[in-house]
């Protein structure tokens, strides 16, 4: 099941997580995109739009 306190989900989290921070570093937010996530942790794009709507909602959270 892909529950919210499932392991594998908050690992993939993390790790889109982790990359978008690194990212933002060298980014505005307005460039990143899913892809560009989604080849740095290895993740499959469901993975990401099954977590996040978009890169805007992904910083949402973030900042939350």
């Amino acid at each position: 099941m892909n529950t919210p306190n499932n392991k594998r989900r908050r690992e993939s989290c993390e790790k889109i997580e982790k990359a978008f921070m690194g990212l933002l570093q060298t980014k505005k937010l307005g460039e990143i995109t899913v892809s560009e996530l989604c080849k740095l942790t290895e993740l499959n794009r469901t993975t990401f739009y099954a977590n996040y709507a978009d890169v805007y909602e992904l910083a949402d959270k973030l900042r939350q």
